[in-house]
């Protein structure tokens, strides 16, 4: 029955309650009638008390659980002048276990108790703990994401620059050209470390992990020392993923550097790829959702191995088996959480002196690779124009390097550091487009207010990691670059922005 406004009535609102407790893996309830027989139980109450079925427990004098017959009462009555009370239960083995938590009366004159177990309650802080650190990490890497993309965006713009300039000389053009291809590497990883710091999606492509290994081979020969061999094992064509390049090589090289350090004296660390198909019993084992063809990852080693006690542990942020050697704990749990990004599974298998193997399952795609060509394109290949560009950075070499950039491309562009400065420079001269640095002020009160100086003035907004997202799915009509950007990508956004009609907003 409902009440008016299809609002539950008390009953259902408690039927709703006691479901959700029910099923509690930590939470214990259990509710007695008046003269102090168990009426209703969960099965974590159950299970403290070693009961089994909720028939064995239903109708019982709960005083038979006590250690002292009298000690409920005496709980009910200190637990409500003191909140920090425990309880104490005696289980059908005979056991002792302490519990804290809250008692109420209803109305019948029954009595509700909801506990904890003082073991539970240590997991409980734990996770809470956990949690306060995952929220300062997320905290931490976006001040150190956006720091770290105005470094880039300034670095990234000028090499491309300097580029430009020292075409007619290849061997040196090719020299920045790998300065240029490392800083956007630097910037793909800022992106992941926060997208793992926050939880959020990843930006993936079509790719083949055969040919990430393979570029990665010489990186990897160099970093696993002399002692450690590599060998690299990959299956003709094993198949593409849907996946981040960035990542799947992050995750490479973090698994082949954990191999190595596992590895006291000499040994070998193999990566393979292989195409796999799993039963739908096998696909369960590894936790995934479905039977069928999937792309196997895998980096083993021949070195030390993990403890069984250890194993169910490794994959949890900020645990790490190596903390005398300055590890961090968050390796694995960032190769986990790109598994479980890309639709797909990790999997573990270690004993100590047999050596270990971590093997990713990601899921077959049947699209085609689209190979990205990020050559430095000459000058003569981008769209130029002539307009009156204002830019609007709080950060000073930001500022400067898009200027550099946009007046090579033949616009006419003024710059701002502040709002008084930039309304003074749109009020003085009408401007054809307004680029605002993301965090500078991209608010759409701010926007709306210095659009008043030129309705028609059209507006790209940088942005990166989540207001990148909010700021894509706006319909306000503003267009978006993501940060750091290349040459190309500035000179395409803001063509774009331009030749655009209406209010439809823009993605570059």
């Amino acid at each position: 029955m409902r009440q008016a406004h299809g609002r539950p009535d008390s009953a259902e609102q408690a039927s709703v309650e006691w479901s959700l407790l029910e099923g509690s893996a930590i939470v214990a309830t259990v509710v007695l009638s008046p003269d102090g027989r168990v009426a209703r139980s969960n099965a974590r109450m159950r299970e403290i008390l070693e009961v089994g079925a909720a028939e064995r427990l239903s109708g019982r004098a709960f005083a038979e659980f006590l250690p002292q017959p009298d000690e409920w009462s005496r709980w009910v009555v200190q637990r409500a002048a003191d909140s920090g009370a425990l309880l104490r239960l005696r289980s059908a083995s005979g056991a002792i276990v302490t519990l804290r938590g809250d008692v109420r009366k209803t109305s019948n004159g029954a009595l509700c108790g909801v506990f904890v177990s003082a073991s539970d309650e240590a997991q409980l802080r734990a996770a809470v703990q956990h949690s306060a650190r995952m929220e300062a990490l997320g905290s931490l890497t976006t001040g150190i994401a956006h720091d770290f993309n105005n470094l880039l965006t300034v670095l990234v713009g000028n090499l491309y620059l300097v580029a430009e300039e020292l075409r007619d000389r290849p061997k040196v053009f090719e020299k920045i050209k790998s300065a240029r291809d490392a800083s956007k590497r630097g910037a793909d990883l800022i992106k992941q470390l926060l997208a793992f710091a926050r939880r959020e999606p990843l930006e993936t492509t079509v790719i083949d992990p055969c040919k990430v290994v393979t570029e990665l081979e010489p990186l990897l020969r160099r970093a696993l020392s002399s002692k450690v061999a590599l060998r690299v094992e990959l299956q003709p064509d094993a198949g593409r993923v849907r996946a981040s390049t960035a990542q799947l090589e992050s995750v490479i090289v973090n698994l082949a550097i954990n191999a190595r350090d596992a590895i006291e004296k000499k040994g070998t660390v193999t990566i393979g790829v292989q195409r796999v198909r799993l039963t739908a019993s096998d696909a369960a084992l590894r936790g995934l959702a479905k039977a069928g063809e999937y792309v196997n990852v895998r980096v083993a080693d021949d070195g030390s191995g993990i403890p069984a006690d250890t194993i169910g542990k490794v994959f949890e942020p900020f645990f790490s088996t190596k903390k005398d050697r300055g590890g961090t704990g968050l390796g694995l749990s960032m190769v986990r959480w790109f598994a479980e990004q890309a639709g797909g599974a990790i999997a573990l298998d270690s004993a100590v002196g047999r050596g270990t193997t971590v093997a990713l399952f990601l899921p077959l795609s049947v699209e085609q690779v689209v190979e990205q060509n990020d050559k430095t394109m000459p000058l003569s290949t981008l769209p130029t124009g002539n307009e009156r560009v204002v830019v609007l950075a709080p950060d000073e070499a930001v500022r400067a390097t898009v200027r550099q950039i946009l007046q090579v491309l033949g616009y006419d562009v003024e710059i701002a550091g502040g709002d008084e400065e930039l309304l003074d420079t749109l009020t003085a001269k009408r401007a054809d487009l307004l680029i605002v640095d993301g965090p500078a002020r991209d608010d759409a009160t701010f926007l709306a207010r210095v659009r008043k100086t030129n309705p028609a003035m059209k507006v790209v907004v940088t942005a990166e990691g989540q207001r990148l997202r909010e700021r894509s799915s706006s319909s306000s009509g503003v267009s978006v670059l993501a940060k750091p950007f290349s040459l190309a990508e500035l000179a395409g956004a803001v063509r774009q922005s331009l030749d655009a009609r209406g209010d439809a907003p823009a993605r570059s």
